[in-house]
């Protein structure tokens, strides 16, 4: 089970981190289509998401602990991990590995696609975001699931309980 999830984790990063870097090769050929409501604006950004804390050097160092600790986890719970769950981590090492990679070699974050007022992005932060998403969506059904199994067994040990005392 654990080569499965080791193989998932690095065949999808792998993915996403050619995805998004072959896009922002491309992209820079270019200069830009559309407009700022909609079109290819392309920007650098040194902040976080969405540029928050702009320009900051412990931005790299955050994404290396956040990446870490996606890593630790994985590591740590692949025994009890299903693979939606596993994809939508992926998702989110490959998206964060490959900003990475243009923190390193560009200095900041290339983003290009301009959708209305939102912030521009790219696609490596469209992979984050919906693993975030997904991962929200997947702790809310397990634990809905699991209270709904756990109030099953507590109303069978109550069931003998009572049996038991009569």
């Amino acid at each position: 089970m654990k080569n499965k999830i080791l193989k998932i984790v690095i065949i999808i990063s792998i993915i996403v981190i050619i995805i998004d870097q072959g896009t922002k090769l491309i992209i820079t050929k270019f200069d830009g289509f559309g407009n700022e409501a909609f079109g290819i604006v392309v920007t650098e950004n040194t902040g976080m998401a969405f540029g928050f804390n702009d320009g900051n050097v412990k931005n790299i160092v955050l994404t290396i602990f956040v990446l870490g600790l996606l890593i630790s986890f994985l590591k740590n719970q692949k025994e009890q991990l299903d693979t939606k769950t596993t994809i939508a981590i992926s998702l989110a090492v490959g998206g964060g590995f490959s900003n990475l990679i243009d923190r390193f070699f560009r200095g900041g974050v290339l983003d290009f696609i301009s959708i209305l007022k939102f912030p521009k992005f790219n696609v490596a932060d469209i992979c984050i975001c919906t693993a975030w998403i997904l991962i929200v969506i997947f702790l809310i059904f397990y634990s809905s699931k699991k209270d709904t199994k756990n109030s099953s067994i507590t109303e069978e040990l109550e069931k003998d309980n009572k049996e038991d005392k009569k």
